[in-house]
């Protein structure tokens, strides 16, 4: 008994000695640096407009934050922003020899009006204005010196002559209290001071900040001598947590939130926060995420958020949400990136890539647990073991926190609790191996591993048939059923694609509502046991199809509500008459260091939700919506853009229906939707003409259309929350004008011109057919003139050549006739002669004699036959012998007769026939007439004659 008493001893001195460090839950915060909001680095005031935008006095002048966009705004000189004072439209602010108030114009840009201007002899040199406040209906701007009062009209300023010297100004009570320069402390009643407090009275200190207490009372909050009370004229020390640290961290800003909770930031020590009875809830500094521990500024704003203006950055604090973190309080001690989670009573134990971590809830300190250092995987409690899955091997946790590496185990990356072959058993996996525990006498033991199964797994499931689906760390996943001593693989399936895609990558597995479920890239997928096939998740994928790639899965409040988880974000799901509705969306964005993807998983105890994070884990009370309920201000056109393709760049009018320049039809809009808090909200526009809507959606509340036609527009834009409700809506419309080329007076002016010219082209078009037809009726009339010609001319030579061969034909039967008859006559002439010279002689008988005379000069033609033979000739032959006889008056009677025979072409013996010549005399002839007529040699006289006219 002695020796376990002793090893138990040893064991907790050893325990003991492990070094360990304070940690508790804070709330969330959100720091913004120069990167983000592209400003100086010290920020000096914070305050909120009623629109919900934040405003923040900065040393390069106003820094304007809506949860989603920075802007920046100088002020002359391009001075330091000291103050800021929210008053309804105005937002004024003091800088250095400089105050005045911005406001939106109608483009929706902050423009500045000083009023500093108005007493510009009468501003003290070098002064700047440290805080402003309003009392009544006046603003007071408060600067070392004295102080100037704005009216709404015009500036007045304190009378110096008092001596009095204002350290601060500050409201409580509607009404205005200052602190003096090495003096008291006072009321202020737009005149004058009045003393409340001696600085005796608190400690010879200055009094920085106040706040209510009560209807009446007060809490007044001094650089190094803590927190006061003050009530009906006493201030008494107000004790708190904190009293040692505020005597050395000095104190500068102080704000409530809501009515419960004082906040306290200090110059040398970050934030801290107290309930009302002085008790220490947390503490924010640079050790446990908070950008810069110099508090200049402190402002709740409209949610009972709190924002912190620092020396470097801007902090949100999200005091109003059921989240807080479990961050160590020493700035150098870094517990990794967490993988896993497990409460178990008082502790919460932590899987980190550097170790394995206790963290004790009473004690608040966190402590690394022995022999865990490395990569680690999983915590998790199995009955009433605790295991951890560490690189080098399974680690058990022991009763009094001691570690047990279990022999045989090289690491361990997941472990499940399941039915196989009506054996409870563990399956777990590692790198390369699966193993089966067995449980004896009510604790689990390595019983095997699996043989013949080599391959690094990350996360696995049993469904109720015992089958085991594991996920490849790389690719696809493992169907696999082992025998009946569960020692042997029975049978394997290595799946590389759920919905069809031949390309392989990670399928991560998980269980949900008691089901197996796969998530890839490509959607959610279940098994299904009575067809054995896997088949999409239609109910998950319509729920979700904005998750995709989810890999892990955790059932909430006995399968109620569900959370799903991807590299990007946080989903809580309620199912419902079959459905899953989205109840909660948490982007990890909203954390400043979420784990790396895959790992930001979340562990479920009871009511509390706990998140990984990279040095860190956040804790989620489901029960707990906000301090306070939301009060989200209105969704408003914050800026429209019109620009053009070549660089021309307009901002419209935000505040009234507005017309664009033909050029540019490009239109940019910025909305405004004061959101801080990160919930995953959706925007969407639709933006109408005529029939014709284009839509869009973003979870940035901005959009962009390109290349718009001309025309009237109706731009309606939304903005939803995570479960799908409409939160605000506004609408904005605007007309992209026709360039003046297409403006009505010239679409008139070209109606007429077009008129014009059509009546013109026509009347021409008229005029010139018109023309083309007289020419084309001209052309065929001379076109049928000259056929008519063409065939009266060949009528007429056929004519000529019928008459002419007619007349040839006559004229060889006239000159036959007249031949025979020719001959006739002289042949009669020589009979006559003939009888005659018988008769003369009395040969025969005288009275026959006679009557045969009597005939013969009966028929004898006389000199008259001749001559009508030369006239019809002529007739036809064209006055050939009056011709023959004017060139050629030589030629005798016989000569003509000749040249008659010839022109008719008639032969020799056609000749010598007629005129009873021997052919002999004819050609004699013929030489005779060739010689007389000078006929050249080589001319037939024939051809000559022919020829003659």
């Amino acid at each position: 008994m002695r020796l376990v008493l002793l090893k138990i001893s040893l064991l907790l001195l050893f325990l003991y000695a492990i070094p360990a460090w304070g940690a508790d839950f804070i709330p969330a915060i959100t720091n913004y640096t120069v990167k983000d909001y592209r400003g100086g680095h010290q920020n000096w005031a914070c305050a909120q407009g009623d629109d919900g935008v934040m405003y923040f006095g900065n040393n390069n002048g106003l820094l304007v934050y809506d949860g989603f966009s920075w802007e920046l705004y100088k002020v002359p000189g391009g001075y330091i922003v000291r103050s800021v004072f929210v008053d309804k439209d105005k937002v004024y602010i003091g800088s250095f020899e400089e105050f005045g108030y911005f406001s939106r114009g109608v483009t929706g840009k902050m423009e500045y009006h000083s009023l500093s201007e108005q007493l510009k002899d009468e501003i003290t040199p070098n002064d700047e204005i440290w805080h402003i406040v309003r009392l009544g209906e006046k603003i007071y701007f408060q600067s070392f010196t004295c102080w100037y009062a704005f009216d709404g009209k015009n500036v007045s300023s304190m009378n110096r002559k008092t001596g009095i010297r204002p350290l601060y100004f500050y409201t409580c009570h509607k009404r205005v209290y200052a602190q003096m320069i090495d003096g008291g402390f006072y009321e202020f009643d737009g005149n004058r001071f009045h003393l409340l407090l001696d600085r005796v009275a608190v400690g010879n200190d200055n009094v920085v900040s106040i706040l209510p207490d009560g209807k009446e009372g007060m809490i007044l909050l001094t650089v190094d001598h803590g927190l006061f009370s003050y009530r009906d004229g006493v201030a008494s020390a107000l004790h708190t947590d904190i009293d040692k640290q505020l005597n050395w961290a000095k104190g500068n800003r102080a704000v409530m939130l809501g009515d419960s909770i004082l906040v306290v930031g200090t110059i040398l020590d970050g934030i801290y926060g107290l309930n009302k009875d002085g008790h220490l809830l947390w503490h924010l500094s640079r050790d446990n995420q908070l950008n810069n521990n110099s508090v200049m500024g402190l402002f709740c704003d409209n949610e009972n958020n709190l924002w912190a203006a620092l020396d470097d950055g801007i902090s949100f604090v999200h005091t109003n949400t059921s989240v807080t973190l479990l961050t160590p309080s020493v700035k150098d001690l870094s517990i990794g990136m967490v993988y896993g989670v497990e409460r178990v009573g008082e502790k919460i134990y932590l899987a980190t890539n550097q170790g394995a971590y206790e963290y004790n809830q009473h004690t608040r300190e966190i402590r690394l647990l022995p022999h865990t250092a490395g990569q680690n995987w999983y915590v998790k409690q199995i009955d009433s073991q605790i295991f951890i899955g560490n690189d080098a091997s399974t680690m058990l946790v022991g009763k009094y926190g001691d570690i047990q590496a279990v022999p045989g185990t090289l690491n361990s990356t997941c472990i499940v609790k399941a039915s196989i072959n009506g054996q409870d058993v563990l399956v777990e996996a590692s790198y390369a191996e699966l193993r089966i525990w067995k449980k004896k006498e009510g604790i689990w033991y390595l019983s095997h591993n699996v043989k013949d199964f080599y391959a690094p797994i990350k996360s696995l499931e049993v469904d109720g048939t015992g089958v085991i689906w594991a996920s490849h760390m790389y690719n696809g996943l493992y169907r696999i059923k082992l025998d009946d001593d569960l020692y042997r693989i029975k049978d394997i399936e290595h799946i590389h694609t759920l919905g069809g895609k031949k390309t392989s990558g990670k399928i991560h597995v998980m269980k949900i509502r008691g089901r197996i479920v796969f998530s890839s890239v490509e959607g959610y997928f279940m098994y299904d046991d009575i067809d054995r096939k896997i088949k999409p998740y239609e109910q998950l994928n319509n729920s979700v199809p904005f998750l995709m790639d989810a890999h892990t899965a955790v059932d909430v409040h006995n399968n109620e509500m569900l959370w799903l988880m991807n590299s990007h974000e946080y989903v809580l799901l309620a199912y419902h008459e079959g459905k899953f509705i989205i109840k909660r969306r948490i982007p990890v964005e909203m954390f400043n260091s979420p784990c790396i993807e895959g790992n930001n998983k979340i562990y479920v105890d009871g009511n509390n939700c706990y998140l990984n994070l990279n040095n860190s884990i956040a804790c989620l009370r489901l029960n707990e919506q906000s301090v306070t309920q939301h009060n989200l201000s209105g969704l408003q056109i914050r800026r429209v853009l019109a620009s053009s393709s070549f660089g021309k760049e307009l901002a419209l009018n935000v505040t009234q229906k507005v017309s664009v320049a033909s050029d540019c039809r490009d239109i940019s809009v910025l909305l405004s939707y004061p959101c801080y808090d990160q919930p995953a909200i959706r925007f969407k526009f639709k933006l109408q003409s005529g029939h014709q809507i284009l839509s869009e959606e973003s979870a940035f509340p901005s959009v962009h259309f390109g290349s718009l036609e001309f025309g009237s527009y109706t731009l309606w834009a939304g903005v939803y929350s995570d479960d799908g409700r409409l939160l605000d809506e506004t609408k904005y419309e605007f007309v992209i004008n026709k360039p003046l080329w297409m403006s009505y007076p010239m679409l008139l002016l070209y109606v007429l011109f077009l008129s014009g010219l059509v009546y013109g082209v026509a009347r021409w078009r008229g005029r010139t057919v018109a023309e083309k037809k007289r020419k084309e009726y001209e052309a065929h009339k001379i076109e049928q003139n000259i056929k008519l010609s063409e065939q009266q001319r060949l009528i007429a030579e056929q004519q000529k050549k019928l008459l002419e061969a007619e007349l040839s034909l006559k004229g060889k039967e006239l000159a036959s006739m007249a031949l025979g008859t020719f001959a006739k006559q002289e042949m009669l002439e020589k009979l006559r002669t003939v009888v005659q010279e018988q008769l003369a002689k009395s040969q025969c008988g005288r009275k026959n004699m006679e009557l045969v005379l009597k005939l013969i000069n009966e028929n004898i033609a006389g000199e008259d036959s001749w001559e009508v033979f030369q006239q019809n000739f002529d007739l036809i032959h064209q006055r050939f012998f009056r011709t023959l006889r004017e060139r050629y008056p030589n030629l005798t009677a016989t000569d003509l007769r000749f040249c008659a025979f010839l022109r008719l072409n008639l032969s020799t013996k056609d000749i010598a026939q007629m005129t009873n010549l021997t052919i002999r005399g004819v050609e004699a002839a013929r030489y005779r007439i060739r010689k007389r007529m000078e006929v050249p040699d080589g001319v037939s006289l024939v051809d000559f004659l022919i020829e003659l006219k």
